[in-house]
């Protein structure tokens, strides 16, 4: 979107970092890691520092690496005292605790688990300019996160991807779909959304001004 670092965007008065930790500070009882550009580490502390006070002693910052699986996996080392982890995009700001709680109680059961919704439109599949197949809807779903997963099932996950040339992902299940690791998913939720452009910016700052959503 230009400018600054969207995690670094004011929502609400607060950066959009802090409207995603949040609720998996509250959702969770283990360390909650926070991947930054390495040279915004520094404000991300000061910004959690402001805006969650009290949660201290469980927050690690750490400098995320040039690709988002780099980053996560960076992530992963700074919480290795737990049995399961689940890893959240910082500029979905609305994640709901519910949603949180139940992605990972299913991924303590020992599954990798992905929110995820129903698509409304009609999906095509191209090629350049032509439309080559029409996508059965009813078997595709949009992803979200947080996802879940034994810790020792992504970490190996990521191993495997370090290791092969051009192994880029757009999410960490499917690294772990490459390994043969199945993959489950449970309900999403509509607020749980990316901002990736300015219609999402203008769309979260409508909700943060209208109160259908507050900081608690």
């Amino acid at each position: 979107m230009g400018g600054e670092p969207k995690q670094f965007r004011p929502l609400g008065g607060r950066p959009t970092l802090c409207w995603a930790v949040r609720p998996l500070l509250e959702a969770v009882s283990g360390p909650v890691a926070v991947v930054l550009p390495e040279d915004g580490v520094e404000r991300g502390e000061e910004a959690l520092r402001t805006h969650l006070p009290g949660f201290d002693e469980r927050l690690r910052t750490v400098a995320g690496g040039e690709r988002r699986q780099d980053s996560v996996r960076v992530g992963i080392e700074a919480v290795e005292v737990a049995d399961t982890v689940l890893v959240h995009d910082a500029v979905r700001p609305f994640l709901s605790v519910g949603l949180a709680a139940r992605v990972g109680r299913r991924a303590a059961g020992g599954r990798v688990v992905v929110p995820a919704l129903p698509v409304r439109d009609t999906l095509k599949e191209v090629s350049g300019d032509r439309v080559v197949a029409t996508l059965e809807r009813d078997r595709i779903v949009a992803v979200q996160t947080p996802q879940g997963f034994p810790l020792a099932v992504l970490r190996e996950a990521h191993g495997a991807a370090a290791s092969e040339a051009g192994s880029g992902a757009s999410d960490d299940a499917a690294l772990c779909e490459r390994r043969g690791v199945p993959v489950t998913w449970v309900e999403g939720d509509p607020a749980n959304r990316k901002l990736t452009d300015p219609d999402d910016w203008a769309w979260a700052e409508w909700v943060v001004e209208s109160g259908r959503v507050r900081w608690r």
